[in-house]
């Protein structure tokens, strides 16, 4: 076997053919599902970790600097987000998508071809896009007057390259729907980041420190203030923590190389010479730039519609504070005049932080927890794309409906009620993580509504990537693209109204990916001539979730007269996990096969049809 050619076997259980393809597809994509939902609930917690941990940090060091501290890392991931996005989004989806639809027509020859191609061209764009971020990065500190992230931006650079190359191996095995080598190195991309990174972070806030307080200099430089020196102290401790980043992805890197060279695509000899030949390199270039290119957009387009929110944001904010700076502070009576007299609205000589990185910092620090839950919804989206794509290629409607309403099912299971949980416990939530300081008092008004914004940012992505599985690959870039116009005029609107300010930007994104789960499920049912089942797959958990969040808000309340926050939010929980369950069966939601799917399925549809409780 060469290293690009797939191992040919004599044993038949090693293909991934078309019959096993289209055996089960919910089966498989609930499989997928679940393993790549555990692998991104763990990053996600390590990521929470990582930023509420460093947040945390920075608060111990001195009063304001959490909030900052935030603003920093925001601002340096607004650049990178939509640079990543466009190295890497287009083509691991399209490799994804063209390995399964490969395999479901049989072509095992393509398999190896699709790879070889993807790793040239991933070296020549992470390269490129690494190059750009370092052009940008001088730039963007000017328009959100934050000359401090430069350092981190510098840090987070090479991380867009290691990105490319760790996408190809990723692509590669989501096609063949073994989801187990983007969950490991996801995991192991994530541990990287969070420990070695925090190390870092503490370690050069320590050493700085310990130098100003001996001699007045930070690593040898001469600032005219103590305020000055420990804000740009600041920045060079971010960039170290970010400098986790970066080393994780070189470990996962290294993780999927050696998984690669031990567990290859194989077939069996006679399905291989039974399958056609190949495409050369450039058909097969020129077929992935055809599918990537739409995807890889939309990706952009969304990232880049993230880093004009903050532009617009910030600069609305900004404005805000030097036009009405009493309007705006009378917004939050919970904040001292102290505590606004070290966060002026006019930038001084010995204090370029003004309120609006303040007030930038409260929102990331809402839209971490929110992010934990869209973050589920990629892994729905990751594995759905190759399920719907074999389902779609072969011409099964019926597995193709089943597809696409396991799908609208998982994503509603999950991103409801804890969408819901948002909504109704913001501070308790929030506060448990950061502490019961005041800017989580900002943070937990932003969290509200983020708490139904989620919900439809989480929904919208499984959408689009079935859009894509049945090879519409275009339909999602045209909602993105409206999506970005109407999230940008919102956000412009609702953050210039005072009473709203950095509230209005969640409100701009519920308005947005409204629109774009709303249009991209109507264009998926008109493009698949299939209608799923609303009723079971959404309304269903709907009501369910309403009562668990219900439930939730009723107990913390009753709890909380006599206990505090943790345990308050302990019995909350609990009591709303079970409410859930038992109105999601109740109102049966589930059905036979689906239960069979489950661990230990057989035993558990004994139970249930015993009580009634199965459709």
């Amino acid at each position: 076997m060469t290293r690009f050619s797939p191992r040919r076997s004599k044993k038949r259980s090693d293909v991934m053919n078309n019959d096993s393809f289209s055996k089960n597809t919910s089966k498989t994509f609930l499989k997928g599902a679940m393993i790549m939902t555990v692998s991104m609930v763990i990053v996600k917690l390590l990521g929470m970790f990582y930023k509420v941990f460093l947040t945390r940090m920075y608060g111990t060091f001195g009063e304001n600097l959490s909030g900052i501290g935030a603003g920093i890392l925001g601002n340096a991931y607004e650049v990178y987000n939509p640079l990543f996005a466009l190295a890497t989004a287009g083509f691991p989806i399209a490799v994804s998508r063209l390995i399964a639809e490969s395999i479901a027509q049989k072509r095992y020859k393509d398999v190896a071809v699709i790879h070889k191609t993807s790793k040239k061209f991933f070296i020549i764009m992470g390269t490129i896009c690494f190059g750009l971020m370092i052009a940008i990065s001088f730039i963007w500190v000017q328009v959100v007057k934050q000359p401090l992230a430069i350092y981190s931006m510098m840090t987070l650079a090479p991380s867009v390259f290691l990105g490319c190359m760790v996408s190809v191996y990723r692509g590669y095995y989501e096609g063949q729907r073994n989801m187990f080598p983007t969950a490991v190195s996801e995991v192991l991309e994530a541990i990287g980041k969070v420990f070695i990174g925090l190390a870092l972070g503490y370690l050069t806030m320590k050493m700085g420190m310990k130098e100003f307080a001996e001699s007045h200099t930070i690593f040898g430089k001469i600032f005219p203030s103590e305020h000055v020196a420990m804000e740009t102290l600041l920045g060079y401790s971010v960039a170290a923590a970010i400098a986790g980043i970066t080393i994780g992805s070189l470990i996962a890197f290294i993780f999927l190389r050696i998984y690669y060279a031990k567990r290859a695509f194989s077939v069996p000899d006679d399905l291989y010479r039974d399958s056609v030949d190949a495409r050369t390199q450039n058909e097969t270039f020129k077929l992935l730039l055809k599918t990537a290119i739409p995807i890889g957009l939309s990706a952009l387009i969304m990232n880049v519609s993230g880093s004009i929110d903050t532009v617009v944001v910030q600069n609305v904010l900004f404005n805000t504070s030097q036009t009405n700076a009493a309007g705006l502070v009378a917004q939050f009576p919970n904040h001292t005049k102290e505590m606004w007299s070290m966060i002026p609205a006019h930038p001084t000589p010995d204090n370029g932080v003004t309120i609006h990185t303040y007030l930038s910092g409260c929102f990331n620090m809402a839209l971490t927890l929110m992010q934990l839950v869209t973050t589920i919804t990629q892994a729905f989206g990751t594995s759905a794309l190759p399920n719907v794509t074999a389902a779609y290629t072969s011409g099964d409607k019926k597995e193709l409906k089943r597809s696409i309403e396991t799908v609208l099912k998982m994503t509603m299971l999950f991103t409801l009620p804890m969408g819901f949980a948002l909504f109704a416990l913001p501070y308790p939530i929030i506060s448990l993580l950061y502490g019961a300081r005041t800017e989580t008092e900002i943070a937990a008004s932003v969290l509200r509504v983020m708490g139904f914004s989620c919900i439809v940012v989480a929904v919208s992505t499984p959408i689009c990537s079935m859009l894509q599985g049945i090879g519409k690959v275009k339909l999602p870039l045209i909602l993105c693209t409206i999506a970005m116009g109407i999230k940008i005029v919102t956000n412009y609107l609702f953050v210039n109204i005072v009473e709203m300010n950095i509230t209005g930007a969640a409100v701009g994104s519920l308005v947005a990916f409204s629109f774009v789960c709303i249009v991209g499920m109507y264009l998926l049912i008109r493009h698949s001539k299939v209608m799923p089942n609303f009723f079971s797959t959404i309304l269903k958990p709907l009501i369910s979730a309403a009562l668990c969040a219900g439930a939730a808000f009723g107990v913390y309340t009753l709890v909380h007269r006599f206990a505090g926050n943790l345990i308050s939010l302990i019995a909350a929980i609990i009591v709303a996990v079970i409410v859930y369950v038992v109105v999601l069966m109740l109102i049966k939601t589930f059905d036979k096969e689906e239960i069979y799917m489950l661990p230990k399925g057989n035993n558990l549809v004994t139970i249930l049809e015993k009580l009634h409780l199965l459709r």
